[in-house]
């Protein structure tokens, strides 16, 4: 098996060069998917790791198609539209993983004339929309925390920020199709839902699905973001301070790349509402399963 961190992948010469014969195809998913993990951890994972499999492409001569793996987190702190073809437009970044996403892609962009790269940035990954079924519980699964907790009468205010999720299936088949269409090519996709609820319509959906009253009363978010950093924060909510930021931002992500492509396939991301029960279900279900709990950093550096 081969280690991004290491040049070559790790491989041996030989091996390496046995594998770089005969790859025609080539997806890179490996990443560092933790907000609370060091810098420099996710700088030897998620760029440094993106810098050996590129090299080790630049040695694959039959190489047709290469397909990475970003997200839209890339955005940072920028407000406003964020066009598929925007990067860098000045954002500053809200955690680790946020800055070196964006600085793989970089990578990425700086050798797409030589290596045929489709680019695509998913939402934030939710479970599958007829099972419900996610492999770990984080993101916007702090918010049902919050909600079992009954945490969640008073929220911030966080006008018609939008919250951009999407299902694990919805993501699959929509990233196997682009990936196997030659005119994607030199393109990037957001693989979003193009008519997201906003942050407070999706607590809302999840009260309801949870049983739970909704929020009653909103206060100005600038209140309630300083209470992420308190140090019993966490213990308290269950939420991590940096997930509980990443409700704070504006943002419109473009679509006009990723929705024809997908209409011609047939493929469109389903609304939340339809699958907001299934989530909540087997949120309910496993929140105390240790297996989907996971997601120690330390674990990929030892």
């Amino acid at each position: 098996s081969g280690d991004i961190s290491r040049p070559r992948l790790g491989l041996d010469a030989a091996t390496a060069e046995e594998v770089q014969g005969r790859i025609t195809h080539a997806i890179h998913l490996a990443a560092l998917y933790n907000l609370s993990a060091p810098r420099d951890v996710s700088i030897l994972l998620n760029v440094d790791g993106t810098r050996h499999v590129l090299d080790f492409l630049e040695g694959a001569p039959s190489l047709e198609r290469f397909a990475h793996t970003s997200t839209i987190a890339v955005v940072g702190t920028h407000t406003g539209l964020f066009r598929e073809d925007d990067l860098d437009v000045g954002q500053g970044f809200k955690n680790a993983y946020d800055e070196t996403k964006f600085l793989a892609e970089q990578l990425v962009r700086e050798r797409r004339d030589r290596i045929p790269t489709v680019i695509l940035r998913p939402a934030t990954v939710v479970g599958d929309s007829r099972s419900g079924a996610i492999e770990k519980i984080d993101g916007p699964y702090y918010a049902l925390t919050m909600i079992a907790r009954n945490l969640h009468r008073i929220v911030p205010d966080t006008g018609g920020n939008r919250f951009y999720i999407a299902p694990v299936d919805f993501v699959a088949h929509a990233y196997y199709r682009l990936f196997e269409d030659e005119e994607s090519v030199g393109k990037v996709f957001h693989l979003i839902d193009a008519d997201p609820p906003t942050y407070l319509e999706f607590l809302e959906m999840a009260c309801d699905a949870m049983g739970r009253p909704r929020p009653w009363m909103k206060v100005p978010a600038a209140w309630m973001k300083p209470m992420g950093r308190l140090p019993m924060f966490e213990r308290i909510t269950g939420v991590p301070r940096e997930a509980f930021e990443h409700s704070f931002f504006s943002v419109e992500y473009d679509v006009s790349q990723v929705a024809p492509a997908l209409e011609k396939h047939g493929i469109s991301c389903p609304p939340v509402r339809d699958y907001i029960d299934v989530m909540v279900r087997y949120f309910l279900e496993h929140s105390d399963d240790p297996a989907i709990r996971k997601g120690d950093w330390r674990a990929v550096t030892t």
